[in-house]
């Protein structure tokens, strides 16, 4: 398409090196002669040096062939002189940036159809990220009323392994919220089916009415909290482990209430390699493959065993991608649910800390990667 933008200051300098990058032909009116030279220079996109409300300049940017004309100017009598101007002369489609919402009027009167309110935005997206610090990205829709928003589905999340037909058929599910689009960590985005399965440690991108998008949010990240007695005995399973020594039986008892349970299918990837360790894990059923970089299974984790330890109190990426071999039933234990103990008990944490550098000292003395393997690639 042949864009003119009004405009090449932050904004404008922003949308061309985009559109450029998407193969259209830009051509990007400024008055400044150094930003139309570092224009050119930086992102090869043509520039015309003059007033964007200049009928001469307009003719000379190619407004009457352009397919849309962009207003990003720094003042809204600016933005709509120069949209009046092109409606005049062109049937180019009009979108501008507008910073001041008593010129919407004006703007319609105008012809513009495409607005984009820049206070509404930015408020918008600040208000959702006070309300809702879980949603990682926002964008109002129809003047506010609807929010596209992502999220992240949490390791532990009620939600976590079911498909989206059977999320949207459960009781306290918005009907109206829409799935969008589901991300994985590499980045790569798929369209999500009834049967798309969502997955732990994946976003989602969904669209719901302003009024239901914290109820959205609590279900799709809310926890099924673990029962007493399969607290006490996973309080028994951590007792195993090593770091957790120095805690006492009501501490441990506390760590393992924090717990949350979590039914996955077989298939189910519950981290990958490079992932942050954020949660470790306690297989209640079934096995879990632990595989290297090449998806090669180094070690298989079954009931009572446990994974992911190191990666959470190290802060180093996990170092093996953990896959559900069979059906399985975890109980996953974050890195919050030590915090309340450690902060309460600082002997007990520096404790835990000397042991868990004991260990570290020997993994680093092993040479032999079978060796390494005996911990599961962790």
């Amino acid at each position: 398409m042949k864009i003119v933008i009004a405009g090449g200051g932050r904004v404008g300098g922003a949308l061309a090196a985009r559109l450029v990058s998407e193969q259209h032909t830009v051509t990007v009116i400024e008055r400044d002669a150094g930003i139309c030279a570092r224009l050119f220079e930086e992102v090869g996109v043509v520039t015309v040096c003059g007033d964007a409300t200049n009928p001469r300049v307009l003719e000379a940017a190619g407004i009457g062939t352009a397919d849309v004309a962009a207003a990003v100017l720094a003042h809204d009598p600016a933005n709509l002189a120069f949209t009046m101007l092109v409606r005049a002369v062109s049937s180019a489609r009009l979108m501008v940036r507008m910073l001041d919402t008593n010129y919407r009027d004006a703007y319609r009167l105008a012809g513009v159809k495409e607005l984009v309110a820049e206070a509404d935005v930015v408020v918008s997206k600040m208000t959702t990220a006070i309300d809702f610090p879980q949603v990682s990205g926002s964008l109002p829709l129809s003047s506010g009323d609807a929010l596209l928003f992502e999220l992240a589905i949490p390791v532990r999340a009620r939600v976590a392994g079911q498909t989206v037909a059977q999320v949207r058929g459960m009781e306290g599910f918005p009907r109206e919220c829409i799935f969008i689009a589901l991300v994985d960590p590499q980045g790569h985005t798929a369209l999500p089916e009834g049967n798309t399965q969502l997955k732990a440690g994946h976003n989602v991108i969904l669209v719901a009415r302003r009024t239901q998008v914290a109820q959205a949010v609590e279900f799709l990240t809310s926890e099924p909290p673990l029962g007493e007695g399969l607290a006490s005995s996973l309080a028994q399973t951590l007792r195993k482990l090593d770091f957790l020594a120095p805690l006492s039986e009501d501490e441990l008892e506390a760590v393992a209430r924090g717990a949350e349970l979590l039914q996955t299918p077989a298939g189910t990837e519950l981290f990958r390699q490079g992932d942050a360790g954020e949660t470790f894990y306690v297989v209640i059923s079934g096995e879990v493959a632990m595989k290297d970089g090449a998806r090669q299974t180094m070690a298989t984790v079954k009931q009572g065993g446990f994974f992911g330890e190191l990666a959470l109190l190290t802060g180093e990426p996990r170092n093996a991608t953990a896959v559900t071999a069979t059906p399985c039933e975890l109980a996953a234990v974050g890195r919050d649910d030590f915090r309340g103990v450690m902060m309460a008990n600082p002997a007990v944490a520096l404790e835990m800390s000397r042991i868990l550098g004991q260990r570290l000292s020997r993994l680093g003395g092993q040479a032999q990667p079978a060796k390494r393997r005996g911990l599961f690639g962790r």
